[in-house]
C-alpha cells in the first residue's frame, strides 16, 4: 500500500477524504468487504501519524456522517456503527503511538473500543429481539454452524460422514458458543496487533519511527500473567459448569499473549539472523495454516520466562 503514495504524509485533505471514503465504502461490500473493515484502523492509523490527526478525525465524521445519511434510506444503519468502532480504534492507536504509550496499551485500549462495540450490539440486539444477549449469540453461532453444515452436504461425501456431521451439531454449537468470549477477543488482539505491526511497516517506509513500536521484538507477556494461565487451567477442570466456562476463557486468552510473545521471539532471531523478507513471510504463513505450529510458538512464549530465548540469539549475534 506504501507504494502507491496515497500514504504519503501531509496530503490534501480531499486526498483523506478521498481514501477513508475508500475503504469504508469497500467495508460495506458482502464478503470482501469484511477485509477492508479489518483493515481501516491500520489506514487511519498510519494516516493520522502522516498527517494532523484532528484533519484526519474530521474527514472520517464527514465519510461516517454521509453513510449514515445513505444507508438510512435502505433502514441498514447498523453497518455505520462498525465502521465508526473499527476507525475510531484506528485513530486511537495513533493517539496512544504519539503520546508514546507502552505497546500493551497501544494493543488494549483500541481492543476494548472494538470489544465494546460487539458487547452493545449484542445487548441491543437482545431487547431488539426479546432475547439475552447470550441468546442471541447462540442464535449466531447456530447459523454459522448449519451455513458450514449445508457447505459440507454439498461436498462428494459419504452419507455416513454427513450424517455424523450433522449429528455432531448440537456439541459444535454447544462448544463455540462456550468459547465464544475468549475467541472474540483473541479476534479483536490479533486485528489490532497486526495492523500496528503492518502499519510500523509502512511509516517507516515514509521515515516516522514510532520509538515504542521499534522494540516489538523485544517484547514480553508480564510476568504476573503465569499465575492468571494456570488459574485458568486449573478452574478449566473444575465440575461446576460457570467456574469452568471462566477458566477455559481465560486459559485461553493467555495462552494466545504467550502466542504473541512467542512471534516476537521468532521476529527478534529473523532480525538477529537477517533472515530475508520471503522465509519469514512463509514462516508466518506455515503458523497460519498449521495449528500445531500456533501451539509450538505459544510455549516457546510461555517457557521464555525462565529460558530468556532472545539473550542466547543476542550471544550468538556478539559472537559473529
Amino acid at each position: 500500500m506504501a507504494k502507491f503514495n496515497l500514504l504519503s504524509p501531509h496530503g490534501p485533505f480531499l486526498r483523506l477524504l478521498l481514501i477513508i471514503a475508500f475503504f469504508s465504502a469497500a467495508s460495506l461490500i458482502p464478503f470482501i468487504g469484511l477485509l477492508f473493515l479489518i483493515t481501516l484502523p491500520l489506514i487511519l492509523f498510519v494516516l493520522c501519524l502522516l498527517n494532523n490527526q484532528m484533519k484526519v478525525l474530521v474527514a472520517f465524521l464527514i465519510i461516517l456522517c454521509a453513510m449514515v445519511i445513505l444507508l438510512s434510506f435502505m433502514h441498514k444503519v447498523l453497518p455505520v456503527f462498525a465502521l465508526a468502532a473499527t476507525g475510531l480504534a484506528g485513530i486511537l492507536m495513533a493517539q496512544t503511538v504519539r503520546k508514546n504509550y507502552f505497546i500493551e496499551l497501544v494493543v488494549l485500549l483500541p481492543s476494548f473500543v472494538i470489544l465494546g462495540a460487539i458487547v452493545v450490539y449484542f445487548v441491543y440486539g437482545g431487547m431488539q429481539l426479546s432475547m439475552s444477549p447470550w441468546q442471541l449469540l447462540e442464535k449466531h453461532i447456530t447459523e454459522a454452524v448449519e451455513l458450514n453444515i449445508q457447505l459440507y452436504s454439498r461436498l462428494p461425501l459419504n452419507p455416513e460422514e454427513i450424517n455424523a456431521i450433522k449429528s455432531s451439531k448440537p456439541m459444535v454449537i454447544q462448544f463455540f458458543t462456550k468459547i465464544s468470549p475468549a475467541l472474540c477477543i483473541i479476534t479483536i488482539l490479533s486485528t489490532i496487533w497486526i495492523n500496528v505491526l503492518i502499519g510500523n511497516k509502512l511509516l517507516h517506509k515514509q521515515g516516522v519511527v514510532p520509538p515504542k513500536l521499534s522494540t516489538l521484538p523485544e517484547w514480553h507477556a508480564p510476568n504476573w500473567l503465569v499465575w492468571i494461565f494456570i488459574a485458568g487451567g486449573g478452574l478449566s477442570f473444575l465440575p461446576q459448569t460457570h467456574i469452568s466456562f471462566l477458566g477455559i476463557n481465560i486459559f485461553l486468552v493467555a495462552s494466545f499473549v504467550y502466542f504473541l510473545q512467542g512471534l516476537a521471539i521468532v521476529s527478534f532471531f529473523f532480525q538477529s539472523k537477517g533472515i530475508s523478507f520471503f522465509f519469514r513471510w512463509l514462516f508466518y504463513f506455515l503458523i497460519a495454516i498449521q495449528q500445531i505450529v500456533m501451539i509450538a510458538i505459544a510455549m516457546v512464549g510461555f517457557f521464555d520466562i525462565w529460558i530468556d530465548f532472545r539473550k542466547y540469539f543476542r550471544k550468538d549475534q556478539a559472537a559473529t
